[in-house]
């Protein structure tokens, strides 16, 4: 069964602000000399996220918006919000941006385009996401290592791991590796 547009613009609207996460970056490492890491900020968010996804699982309340395959394993908010704490602590900004802004783009753009316009599925989500690496200064051979994987690693429909962290953490991965090996 389709699910309805107002239905779906809640989570999408959710999915997208998420790039506003990446104001992480504009605080100072030492946070303004006060001996706390920056990465304090993300335990800050990721703990409440992860303690109401327990209390979730173990209550089974009704939540609005949660799709109903999330009702009985991690919601895809969890696994977001994991993917992008990972992301912040233990990536480096250079690769991180280009993934999260591809993630909080593209993953709604696949969601609204496999159902109602299928014959632009992968085409237009890949275009998006290799102009994102693009525009972030990653280079075009890297930009399409990037949305390769990223769009490879949205496909499946794997309900252990939603989209959202794979989404994330394979380009990254990816990226990762590509510039350890080849520098």
């Amino acid at each position: 069964m389709e699910e309805s547009v107002s239905a779906r613009l809640p989570r999408r609207v959710i999915h997208i602000s998420s790039a506003g996460l990446l104001s992480y970056y504009l605080l100072p490492p030492d946070m303004y000399g006060s001996g706390f890491p920056r990465e304090l900020v993300v335990l800050a968010f990721l703990v409440p996220v992860l303690a109401v996804e327990a209390y979730r699982l173990a209550r089974r309340p009704k939540i609005p918006g949660l799709r109903e395959n999330e009702e009985k394993r991690v919601s895809a908010v969890a696994w977001g919000a994991v993917g992008l704490a990972v992301s912040f602590v233990f990536f480096p900004q250079r690769l991180v941006v280009p993934c999260v802004l591809g993630m909080t783009f593209v993953d709604p753009l696949i969601g609204e385009l496999r159902p109602g316009w299928p014959k632009c599925y992968p085409y237009l989500p890949a275009a998006v996401y290799f102009l994102i690496c693009l525009a972030c200064g990653l280079g075009w051979a890297i930009s399409i290592l990037a949305t390769v994987v990223a769009l490879a690693a949205e496909a499946p429909k794997l309900p252990q791991i939603d989209d959202d962290f794979r989404m994330l953490m394979a380009p990254l991965a990816a990226l990762w590796l590509y510039f350890m090996v080849l520098g």
